[in-house]
């Protein structure tokens, strides 16, 4: 039996709406198990982002979900031993676009599907959160599309609404550095000042205003944020310009994609190569290597391939 899953990457909190936001986007990791019954030898491959850095075996986390999945389905017929794994990541690892999300979704679906599919996607979102911890790169990376996420409070999978998905491109600009998500979080302040708070709740109503309105012009003022981008910002050289240049050149919004160093604009489909190279050019004058991407937005969510 052979099982094979495609996961969308995502980008999380769109600005304000920390922990809450998350849009899923056409760049996708795979992930493919074969069972192999009575094996002499079986294979762990890694492709692409993180082939000469990620475990093979035990503590990668592709795995680890999947042994959380049999877990919960009490299924002990599975283990490194008889299964060949294989991951083709082409999301960038610790940038901001959920390529651990990925795996973590990746699992939980391979190893769902050599159960035969006893989890439906809310019991599998439900263990996604779990794992993860936070649910704005999970849940769009299962459902797809524009999501605002909500944990209830067991902290479990909560309350998903999918947003109607704009008609705009996502520019990505990836530093050649990486940012780690724990690192991102600690530098985070443990209280707030209530303005602040009073601040992002504007903007957050105005997020999803505009989405729901399709009135993008509101994106320039919703993707301001005052909780997390300001102090994240200052392990990102030349964040706060290039998001600045980004508007410049016509975007509708720019933001912090996740914990970063990703930075992300929405814009016009006429108007994405120029910001795309406007974007660029601040990081080259820093001497600073980047990736950059033109996406569409995802509207499937991780899919199971035949």
């Amino acid at each position: 039996m052979k099982v094979k899953v495609r996961v969308p990457s995502s980008t999380a909190n769109l600005g304000p709406g920390f922990d809450i936001f998350g849009a899923a986007l056409c760049l996708y990791n795979t992930f493919e198990a074969k069972y192999v019954p009575n094996a002499k030898k079986t294979t762990f491959i890694i492709k692409g982002e993180g082939k000469k850095t990620l475990d093979l075996g035990k503590k990668n986390l592709l795995w680890q979900s999947m042994q959380e999945t049999f877990n919960v389905l009490k299924e002990t017929k599975y283990n490194l031993n008889n299964l060949n794994i294989t991951i083709n990541n082409n999301i960038p690892l610790s940038g901001g676009l959920g390529s651990s999300s990925t795996a973590i979704v990746g699992g939980i679906m391979l190893a769902n599907a050599l159960c035969e599919n006893k989890l439906d996607k809310s019991q599998i979102a439900s263990l996604a959160i779990k794992i993860e911890g936070h649910p704005d790169n999970v849940i769009p990376a299962i459902f797809g599309g524009l999501c605002i996420c909500s944990k209830d409070e067991n902290e479990n999978h909560g309350t998903v609404i999918n947003l109607p998905i704009p008609k705009l491109k996502v520019i990505l600009c990836v530093p050649s550095f990486e940012l780690r998500t724990r690192r991102s979080r600690q530098i985070l302040p443990k209280m707030v000042d209530i303005n602040d708070v009073v601040f992002n709740m504007s903007r957050v109503a105005l997020l999803a205003a505009a989405f729901c309105c399709a009135d993008y012009s509101l994106l320039r003022q919703a993707m301001q944020d005052k909780l997390h981008q300001p102090y994240r910002g200052k392990m990102i050289p030349v964040m706060n310009e290039v998001l600045q240049a980004a508007l410049n050149a016509k975007a509708f919004g720019a933001f912090l994609s996740g914990s970063g160093p990703t930075l992300a604009a929405l814009c016009d489909k006429k108007d994405a190569n120029n910001v795309q190279k406007t974007m660029k050019n601040v990081w080259a004058a820093e001497s600073v290597s980047v990736k950059t991407y033109i996406l569409d937005f995802d509207v499937k969510g991780a899919t199971i391939i035949i």
